[in-house]
Parts: structure tokens; sequence; C-alpha cells
């Protein structure tokens, strides 16, 4: 079982606007600011572990991990005294849980001040940590056994007896470390919540480059000129100094390449930031941004690589920490957020997430289409159920949505904030749950039909959804109560989007929000009655009222909430739309509304169980309520606490979706 977490406390630190050179934004207040910084742990808890391999040197540096004692159920420990150049220990062949294919049992190898060295099998997370624990390991190391990851883990079996700390790194990482140690070379790592005790330590914070719009788009998005400022690349990084001295003289250089699908490799960008004061250790994270994009070009499929340097002064005393590559893709078909496994066809998700209390929410990626000639074929996701009995049925539907963003659209500004009035529904499709392949943790794939029309004919009504030349699209999942969205677990959107925020793209004066998907309220339902008009931001917070304060969001929180929803598209759509059957007749009045919403319907048999859904102009879950044994019917909704602003009602019957949109007014 993966991790399921509830979402994180993503508070605010400080509801401030950052201003300031962004080549050399001292201390961004994503990694804390004034005495925020006081718990043993703070820089953990801030920034994240370090987690590196020390040695050997072929395969030193940060390695991607997920830790045990994250998420909403913490297990394990976490490491608050560093683990300095400490060894692995791998169960001797036959043994135990060590290599792929092997039964597990108890570990009877001694690991007495080493570090368990493991892979994942068929036993629970919590009795491998455990087993490693009994043989005296002081840490342990969990392997996925598949491609991706790593993931989150759930602490089943043994976890609650587990007083070590816990991870797990990828397979690719894993199966190096596991190849050197079966040659005879044993690696050794450091996991500390900030430096090693070394004088000169310049290092990225880890996540911190700045990613591209999107980890896939299809190629047919991307020429060799003209493309969108949606498009464009940004050069940067979130640096910090781990050691004891101050370097001067830093450094942050970037290459950016193309490899076609079955090509070479050629370079189309060399950038440099230079840090003009020298880099202290009392403000130890700068914000190193080029405040310049640049067009990314291509005609066809295949893989861009930006490779980060950081240079400086000083002789770097650990250097495997001063290089970083961050790739993204052009496909055939496919949009993703999140990172995706072209070989089995899905996003990679590492960790499931969900409300407290069992709410209903939406939630899912913001995607930019360049050119139009294609249609929406379908959407992939994740939901899980909190069980430890397995991978259980999904029961009832779900939901996707695509709404159109039109930023200004109704007389508002065009100022790159999704507010009230310029979200548009214009695709839908439910699924109801089979029974049969329909598990927790299982890849879902729903077809999208289109609204026709302005969003008062029902979406599923107007056949495929053709997708408009320069849009932007929100695709969301409608997640059940109880169930868990999956996500990528380990991209951090975050540094892109404070590195076009403070860049003042295009010198209009104006910040812009890069969304990598809509801001969810972590607060209960009832919140979406006060602050319809606030606008909704572009990463998961607390709250909605630093929408010019992003340089404010802990950027620690932001690791890995990147929904892993991926949207298909039929680059030779139909001339010729086959329109299906409107669901049923329906009415809605009087609209606008002021105190009551009045809803008729009509279908053409007795439908066993009708859904009437609330969802408002921020693509936000209001309400839900269920009849049975509908044919024709009139009821009236209270609208009396529904802030004044747009709204659509979705009515689900047996997996068949319509729509409408209505306004309340005051």
């Amino acid at each position: 079982m993966k991790q399921i977490n509830l979402f994180k406390n993503l508070l605010l630190v400080a509801f401030l606007s950052a201003t300031g050179v962004v080549n050399a934004q001292i201390h961004p207040l994503s990694f804390g600011v004034g005495t925020i910084n006081t718990s043993p742990n703070w820089y953990a808890d801030y920034v994240g572990l370090r987690f590196e391999v020390v040695s050997p040197t072929s395969d030193a540096g940060d390695k991607k991990y997920n830790a045990a004692y994250s998420g909403t159920t913490p297990w394990g420990a976490p490491v608050t005294t560093p683990i300095v150049n400490v060894a692995i220990m791998m169960p001797q062949a036959g043994d135990s849980l060590c290599t792929v294919g092997t039964v597990d049992h108890t570990i009877t190898t001694n690991m007495t001040g080493k570090i368990g060295f493991v892979y994942r099998g068929s036993s629970y997370f919590g009795d491998k940590a455990d087993d490693c624990q009994n043989a005296g390991a002081i840490a342990c190391v969990i392997v996925d056994n598949a491609p991706g990851g790593p993931l989150g883990m759930a602490s089943a079996g043994a976890g609650a007896s587990v007083t070590i700390p816990v991870f797990m790194i990828s397979q690719a990482d894993g199966n190096i470390i596991d190849s050197l140690y079966n040659a005879g070379v044993v690696a050794h790592f450091t996991i500390t919540p900030w430096g090693q005790s070394l004088q000169n330590d310049l290092g990225f914070v880890p996540g911190g480059a700045a990613l591209w719009h999107a980890y896939a788009v299809p190629s047919n998005q991307m020429g060799t000129t003209g493309n969108p400022t949606a498009y464009n690349m940004l050069d940067g990084a979130f640096i910090a100094n781990y050691g004891t001295n101050p370097i001067t003289g830093v450094k942050l250089k970037s290459s950016t390449s193309f490899t076609p699908t079955g090509g070479i490799a050629t370079n189309q960008h060399v950038g440099e930031v230079d840090l003009s004061t020298p880099f202290t250790v009392a403000d130890s994270i700068y914000a190193m941004f080029n405040t310049t994009e640049y067009a990314l070009t291509a005609s066809g499929p295949g893989m861009f690589s930006v490779t980060y340097q950081i240079e400086s002064d000083s002789i770097d005393q650990y250097p495997a920490d001063n290089s970083q590559t961050v790739n993204f893709y052009l496909t055939d078909t496919v949009y993703s957020k999140g990172s995706y496994d072209f070989t089995n066809k899905q996003p990679l998700r590492a960790l499931y997430e969900a409300f407290g209390g069992g709410i209903e929410f939406l939630w899912g990626p913001m995607y930019y289409v360049a050119k139009s000639g294609t249609a929406v074929s379908g959407v992939q996701y994740s939901l899980a159920l909190n069980s430890t009995a397995g991978y259980p049925f999904l029961s009832g539907n779900s939901n996707v949505f695509i709404f159109k963003w039109v930023d200004g659209a109704g007389g508002g500004i065009a100022d790159s904030i999704v507010e009230d009035g310029e979200l548009q529904l214009v695709g839908s499709g439910s699924r109801p749950f089979d029974g049969i392949y329909d598990t927790s943790e299982n890849m879902l794939y729903q077809a999208i039909y289109s609204d026709t029309g302005s969003g008062n004919t029902g979406a599923g009504s107007g056949g495929q959804l053709l997708l408009d030349a320069n849009s932007w699209y929100y695709v969301c999942v409608d997640v059940p109560p109880a169930s868990f969205l999956g996500c990528d677990g380990n991209i951090n959107a975050y540094p892109r989007v404070y590195g076009r925020y403070q860049a003042n793209v295009g010198g209009s004066g104006n910040h812009l929000l890069d969304y990598s998907g809509l801001e969810i309220s972590l607060t209960q339902k009832d919140s979406l009655y006060n602050n319809m008009g606030q606008g909704n931001a572009p990463v998961p917070a607390g709250m909605t009222a630093y929408l010019n304060s992003v340089d404010s969001f802990v950027y620690s929180n932001m690791i890995g909430l990147v929904p892993a929803v991926a949207m298909m598209v039929n680059n030779h759509p139909v001339s010729v739309n086959t329109v299906p059957k409107p669901l049923a007749n329906i009415s809605l009045y009087p609209d606008p509304a002021k105190d009551v919403l009045n809803v008729s319907v009509s279908f053409d048999k007795n439908e066993p169980t009708v859904s009437y859904e609330i969802i408002d102009g921020l693509a936000r879950f209001v309400s839900k309520e269920t009849h049975t044994n509908v044919q024709n019917e009139t009821y009236s909704i209270n609208t009396t606490k529904l802030a004044p602003g747009h709204y659509y009602l979705i009515i689900n019957a047996e997996g068949k979706v319509a729509t409408k949109k209505f306004i309340v007014i005051k």
C-alpha cells in the first residue's frame, strides 16, 4: 500500500509580498523568517532533508526519497541528529527481503550501526523496517521494486514498533547501489536536516530547480517559432550554503538541450545567474532565478534537458550536489503535469491526498493548449481508499470536469489570477465503478464529452471536446467522500511558480502566476460562502488571502502535491460530431437566484439514483444531495448561504451527466 495522506497544514509563514532583485533574493520567506526557525528540526520542516550518497563518487549526490515520518500518520523516527557517512548493510543472499524475487522473512545479518538496505517485496513496510531495527540498523532504506517512485509508505505490519528513520528510494537509484554492493563497493549515506559540518559546501535545496510548464505535452503543440509565453522556460533554482564559511563568486549556470526521439541532442540555450554579494551563512538560502525567459523549440517528439551547475571561488568539499538535471518531454498525445511512465502509459503516483473528515473535493492540473486541431479523448487518474485490507473496490462513481479558463472574462482584469466568472465548464465524464477492475490505487480512464453552447445544455451532450488554441484548461477530478487522489509525490512545482512571479515576465510590472493546478481550500466547505471573490492561487495552501504573497508558501509542503491526472488527446478528431441524446429535460428558475433555486427535471425513464451536485465558479465542491427513483420531479435549493457568483449544477444519473449554469445574487 502506498502512503495515503490528509492534506498537510499549509499555512503561510507571512502575508507579505516579496520584492527585490530575483537574482539575489536573500532567504526567501518560503523557508521561514524571523523566529520561525526555533524547532530543532526546522530545516527539515521547511527545506526537506538532504538525503545523499557520499561515496562512492561514481554514484554520489542527492537522491529522491520519501520518508515514513511524513504525511498524516508519521511512523518511524525523524532525523534530528545527522546520520553522516554511514555504510549500508544488505541481508545476505537467501537471508531475507533484499534481492528481488526472494521471500520475505526475518533478517539474521548483523546490521549494528549500519543503514539497513532492503527491497520492497511481499511483506509490509513496517515489518521490513522492524526487521532492520531488530538487526541493529540505525536507519532503514527500502528500494522500490517497480519503476517510478519513490512511493510513500504506510505503517502496516510492525510499523508502530519502529523507532529508527525509514526511507524509500526509487528502483533506479536502488539498483545502482545494489549493483555496486554486489561488486564489493559499499555505498555510504549522509542523511541530515542541513549540512555535513563542512566549511565550503554549496548545494541545491532538494527539488529546488525550476521545471517547465508541464512534464509532458504533445509535440504538435510546439513549433520552431512562435511558441507561447506559457511554454517559455525560466532558468533558476533555490541554492543553499550548507557550510560554515561565507562563499564568494557564486554562479548558477544552465544549459538546455533537446534530444529528438531516436536522435542526437542539440543545445538550445545557455544561461547564468551571478550572486553579486558573498553567500553568507546567516542567510543561507538564495533564490537564484534569471529574470529573462527563453523560448524552447522543437519539431517532433523528444526530451528537453536543463542541466544546472553551481560554481564559486571556493573548492566545494561536497561537489556531488552542485549539478542537477531536470527533464521534460514532447509526446504524441499526452499532457501530464506530474511524472509519466511512458512504458506502461500512465501517470506515476507516489502518494494519495485528501481532506480530513472525508470531504468531497475537486482538484487537478492546469494545462495550456497552444494550437487547435485536437480533441480530448479522456483523462487518466487514480483514487485510493484508506484500507489495510489490500486493494478494496471503489464504490459509487466519480466525475471528471474540464474547465476552460479565460483570464479577465466577464469584464474582469487579465491578472493571471483565476477568479469567479473566468472558468467555463466545457467538458465532463462520469465513471460508475464496475466492482471488477476499479480497485483502490488502480489507474482509471474516463472518456470526456463536450458541453455544447455556453454551459446551459448539458455536458456529455455535445460529442467530442475540441480544444481551442491559446487556451488554459483546468482538468479536475471530483474525488468522492473518503477517497484520496493520486499525486506525483516527488515533483515540486513551486520553484517555477516563484521564479515566474518574481521575474516580472514581459516587463509589465504585473507578477505572473504560473498555474500547476488550482489552490484547494483546506478549510471546511462552509468557508466557500465567504470568499467567492478572492480568487484561486496556483499551489495548494491553507487559505486564500495570499494571492500576492507567493513568497510565503512553505516550500517543503509543496513537494509532491502535483495531481497525477493526465489528459489524453486525439490528434485527428472526426469532422462531424455524433451528438448523443440529452440526459434529460432540465430547467432552473429563477436564474439569477437570490434565496431559492428551483430545479425541474424530466427523464425518459425512471432513474434509480440521481445526484445533484453544486460546484462554484472557482471549480470547488459546494454540496451534493441524492434522490432515488426519479423520472419527473421539481425541488428547491436554498441559496441564501451561497455567496454571489457563478455556479454549476451537476446532475448525474447512473454515470450519465448533464450540467446547468446558474448565478446567485444578493
